[in-house]
């Protein structure tokens, strides 16, 4: 069965590397789609992303909170998945 575009793993990891909150709705609103593996494998490269995009945007005071916050929900989410 042929997957619509934006569920094309190469479209998937480009939207989770270029925009890492793009990339988390995207699999987390389509995660029905996507098998056990590959859903928390995109989860745990968004979540890395995530931290990282933090710490280029955020300000100094925010970016510890914040990263942990993100590492929290990543966590939560892939402890949600099993």
């Amino acid at each position: 069965m042929k997957r619509k575009w934006y569920l094309r793993p190469m479209v998937v990891i480009v939207l989770i590397v270029i925009a890492p909150p793009i990339g988390y709705l995207n699999v987390f609103l389509n995660r029905g789609k996507f098998e056990l593996n590959e859903r928390l494998g995109y989860l745990a490269v968004a979540t890395i992303f995530a931290a990282l995009w933090l710490t280029k945007f955020l300000p100094h005071v925010w970016r510890i909170p914040a990263i942990i916050v993100v590492a929290l929900c990543g966590i939560y989410l892939l402890g949600k998945s099993k």
